[in-house]
């Protein structure tokens, strides 16, 4: 099964990953370290969609729990990417991990930082930026007017 995104209920972005062979361990389930990838490429795509581009930032926090264990026989995961809180160069998302069987295997909270990949620094998201990720956003009052 291919890889699949797009936006689920309103202000909720959802991309859907393939669970790979190499993403087992012993065990016989998905290794823990292996949902952070998943975090991730649902993340990186959320960013492409919401900005229309790639994007470049910088991991600050994350937390995860971890609630379920992922099976090779799952065939993917779906990422859930919500916008909590943006500051004047952070973005801080609430995301899920979910089995395709809808339970979910794990919930995070990620820190992310507008980087300057020259100057090896945060930098502000731009107006278009602010704009689009607002929109996103769980309420008005989670959205910080730039310089704050």
């Amino acid at each position: 099964m291919g890889v699949q995104k797009g936006w689920g209920m309103a202000g909720v972005f959802e991309h859907q990953v393939a669970v790979r062979w190499r993403d087992t361990d012993a065990l016989g389930h998905v290794n823990h370290a292996v949902f952070l990838t998943y975090f991730e490429e649902g993340r990186d795509e959320f960013f492409t969609q919401v900005l229309g581009s790639e994007p470049i930032y910088v991991v600050a926090r994350l937390e995860v729990d971890f609630r379920a264990e992922v099976r090779p026989s799952e065939e993917w995961v779906r990422v859930r990417v919500e916008v909590e809180r943006l500051g004047n160069t952070s973005l801080t998302t609430r995301e899920t991990l979910s089995t395709s069987a809808g339970e979910v295997a794990a919930q995070a909270l990620v820190v992310t930082v507008r980087w300057d990949e020259d100057k090896r620094t945060p930098i502000p998201f731009s107006a278009t930026e602010r704009e689009r990720l607002a929109a996103m956003a769980f309420a008005p009052d989670s959205v910080k007017s730039p310089g704050t």
